[in-house]
């Protein structure tokens, strides 16, 4: 105990170096506004008191409006934070929350394989998990992806238990970033009514009603100021898509082929969904890892740290790769971990510019969903043979 809270406090330290951080301030500021000062969270004065923060004046062109599209129950959840008035003090504790996240997502990631990790590999992973590009990235917005991811991964674990319930609280607390996790949840919830496992969403609609509730007690008009906040955030056009990067890198006819790309994700999410429904659980976690990866190139904006989560579908394309093709496998799957962490930084570093932005951003969803099929075989099928079972020497 007294060590980790001598790590926590020299991380609390570490992050008060930090720049950036607007994802958390966003919501510091919108629920600090409204406690303290009856602020309407979804006015204009919180993206200008953020951008305060964040750039010490206003937004530039190209810079992040922070305009606040999170619901109001969900918003509910940073009311703690708000009672810090200090908002460096604030970000630095809720950024300490992410990296225990972050560290929970990577194990998560791994017990999901099922697979008896050898140590050396366990302690590389971590560490790829930990300071890859895309993971700096969410711990330097502080960006709650961390904590969807997290999220997420202990939603497929539970469903494995048996612990219903909890896994409806958990979906509860996750109906937000739609942009990241919207395929992924449709799928689970495809496959929880097909079981007809109804007491997840007990435990779903028992928690929604409760945040529900205490919202409109507490704002009882929010739901219209939140749809207007949404509809400007989209209009505001900030971060990434498959629309606007096909059209940076094929200016003739990106926009075209963005549309064939998405309509070709489109079928082929249906027709893995249709299988995962009523497959085995194999079938089922890796649909849930492809649903994942397919998130970010389905048209919808999102942004270059919401790419975090795809530790998950990573943690199984390692666990294949190793196990299938034996000593081979196994440098196979360092080399590939290792090109995961080396090539994104090597991009930023040397050949950063608004093109390789769009790169950076296909890059991991792209070599994912490649991963992924590359595996498939033998991840949706148990060993049907011996040899299969035997361990790796």
């Amino acid at each position: 105990m007294i060590l980790f809270l001598a790590i926590s406090t020299g991380l609390i330290f570490l992050n008060l170096k930090l720049t950036g951080g607007g994802d958390f301030y966003i919501h510091w500021v919108a629920s600090r506004g409204f406690v303290f000062e009856r602020i309407d969270p979804y006015s204009g004065q919180v993206p200008a008191l953020v951008q305060q923060l964040v750039y010490d004046g206003a937004a530039k062109a190209g810079d992040e409006p922070y305009i606040l599209d999170t619901p109001f129950q969900i918003l509910l959840l940073y009311f703690p934070f708000s009672l810090l008035s200090d908002p460096q003090l604030a970000r630095a504790i809720y950024t300490l929350v992410l990296e225990l996240a972050l560290l929970g997502l990577a194990i998560h990631s791994l017990r999901l394989t099922d697979w008896e990790v050898p140590p050396a590999f366990a302690v590389l992973f971590v560490i790829v998990v930990v300071i890859n590009y895309y993971s700096y990235q969410a711990i330097l917005e502080a960006s709650p992806v961390l904590l969807l991811g997290f999220v997420y991964a202990e939603i497929l674990l539970l469903l494995r238990t048996d612990m219903d319930e909890l896994t409806g609280a958990l979906l509860a607390v996750s109906v937000y970033f739609w942009e990241v996790g919207a395929p992924f949840l449709f799928l689970v919830l495809l496959r929880l009514y097909y079981e007809k496992r109804t007491r997840v969403f007990s435990g779903f609609f028992m928690l929604s009603v409760v945040l529900l509730l205490i919202s409109f007690l507490g704002y009882p008009g929010w739901i219209l100021p939140f749809l207007r906040a949404v509809t400007n955030n989209l209009r505001a056009g900030f971060g990434f898509n498959v629309f606007a990067a096909f059209a940076r890198l094929w200016p003739s006819h990106g926009y075209a082929a963005a549309w064939i790309f998405i309509a070709v994700f489109i079928f082929v999410l249906g027709y893995e969904w249709n299988l995962a429904r009523s497959g085995e659980p194999r079938r089922f976690y890796w649909a849930a890892c492809l649903s994942l990866a397919a998130a970010p190139l389905l048209g919808f904006r999102t942004e270059m740290e919401h790419l975090a989560v795809l530790v998950i579908p990573l943690a199984l394309i390692c666990s294949i790769i190793y196990q299938r093709w034996r000593r081979l496998g196994a440098g196979m799957a360092y080399l590939f971990l290792l090109a995961v962490l080396s090539v994104p930084w090597a991009i930023y570093f040397f050949a950063y510019d608004t093109l390789t932005r769009e790169i950076l951003f296909l890059l991991l969803p792209l070599s994912t969903i490649l991963g992924l099929y590359w595996i498939r075989w033998w991840a949706i099928r148990p060993p049907r043979i011996w040899t299969d079972l035997i361990p790796n020497p």
